[in-house]
């Protein structure tokens, strides 16, 4: 869902608490109760000069808002503080991550920022897959942080480094990724951000925590291309290790990536409001090159058309 990101005004304060107080009375999402949440807290948020708080509106309702505020001590004025939230019934349409993209291009461009802070439950699986996409990775974890009722909850230290090197790491992954075709054609989506960054790639991605492999993909299926699917089938399982060199202020890591490939049948949309967050078309495998696809899809075009070498376009 493409929505407006602006700067937050005085007057989105009531419909931005209203948001939160709705978000927190389910547990994992805010430490705050509902009733701990106030406008005039909001209001003084928005006017503080030190950061920016963004809002994302979608044909007059706010959706979602995000604010980055600066640390106030002499030694901590480097460190940025982030705070999101997707509002209720807009999850899984794109809108943290666009909200995210600006907020990171604007610490980039403030002189000011070279780290941005984040704390996130541990049970917010969403939460922190998107975190990890938009470069943030875990610093630490508190433990029984959080108490809900007679229940305790993990927070979760992320940090994105803006500036400066840090030590090379080791990722792995695990996902499920769909196959569809027709004839000729493959549905392939545009990868936004990470390691394929504008890299065509098959729809899918990582398994969340408590999801079988079927839930998992459906799911990503509906947040990447607003469609459905009503069966799916595995081909192979497939593995890659992408080394990834530091990239303004982002350390250098090794990409090791498990892939859970399936074919998928019944391919079908939800509805006009339900876009999806990626880029995707349905792309003739014959006419492109290694250096335009993810490996996992690559390797599947691969299987699909023998012919295609390594460099090969076919017109």
């Amino acid at each position: 869902m493409t929505v407006m990101i602006r700067r937050a005004k005085i007057e989105d304060a009531k419909s931005i608490v209203l948001a939160e107080r709705e978000i927190a009375q389910e547990p994992g999402y805010f430490c705050s109760e509902p009733s701990e949440l106030s406008e005039e807290n909001v209001r003084k948020t928005i006017q503080s000069p030190q950061g920016i708080y963004l809002v994302a509106e979608k044909e007059g309702i706010l959706v979602g808002h995000a604010f980055l505020e600066i640390l106030d001590l002499q030694n901590l004025r480097h460190v940025a503080e982030l705070n999101i939230a997707v509002h209720r019934g807009y999850q899984g349409k794109g809108i943290g991550t666009q909200l995210m993209e600006r907020i990171i291009e604007w610490a980039k461009q403030s002189g000011r920022v070279e780290k941005i802070e984040l704390n996130v439950r541990a049970s917010n699986t969403g939460a922190i897959a998107l975190y990890k996409k938009m470069g943030f990775f875990e610093e630490g974890c508190l433990k029984r942080r959080v108490k809900a009722g007679d229940r305790y909850i993990d927070d979760l230290v992320m940090a994105l480094h803006i500036k400066g090197e840090l030590p090379h790491r080791n990722i792995s992954r695990v996902g499920v990724y769909g196959v569809v075709r027709d004839g000729h054609k493959m549905l392939l989506v545009v990868q936004a951000t990470g390691t394929y960054a504008n890299q065509l790639d098959l729809p899918g991605g990582g398994i969340e925590f408590g999801e079988t492999i079927e839930q998992a993909l459906h799911r990503e299926f509906l947040e990447e291309i607003g469609m459905d699917f009503k069966s799916m089938q595995p081909i192979t399982n497939l593995t890659a290790k992408v080394e990834m060199p530091s990239k303004e202020g982002w350390p250098s890591y090794t990409f090791h990536q498990i892939g859970l490939i399936y074919s998928v049948k019944g391919l079908h949309a939800l509805g006009t409001e339900q876009k999806g967050s990626l880029k995707h078309d349905w792309v003739d495998i014959r006419t492109l090159q290694k250096d335009a696809v993810s490996p996992f899809a690559w390797e599947i075009i691969q299987a699909n058309s023998p012919q295609i070498g390594e460099n090969a376009c076919t017109k």
